[in-house]
């Protein structure tokens, strides 16, 4: 059997936290500046490891 833990945090938590082994990182929303959009995807992937950015948008959101 697997394990799967979920973290859900906001921008603000987010910045603060140092979590290893992160391989996913969802977006429920678009983020107001490219800068906070960079620094939310860059919790996943690090030390080499690869990791998965997904961005839910919807059309009008575009």
């Amino acid at each position: 059997m697997w394990k799967l833990d979920i973290l859900v945090a906001t921008d603000v938590a987010a910045r603060g936290l140092d979590v290893d082994r992160i391989t996913h990182v969802v977006n429920y929303d678009i983020p107001n500046d490219p800068e906070s959009y960079v620094h939310r995807i860059g919790r996943t992937g690090r030390a080499g490891r690869v990791g998965h950015a997904i961005l839910l948008v919807e059309p009008r959101e575009r």
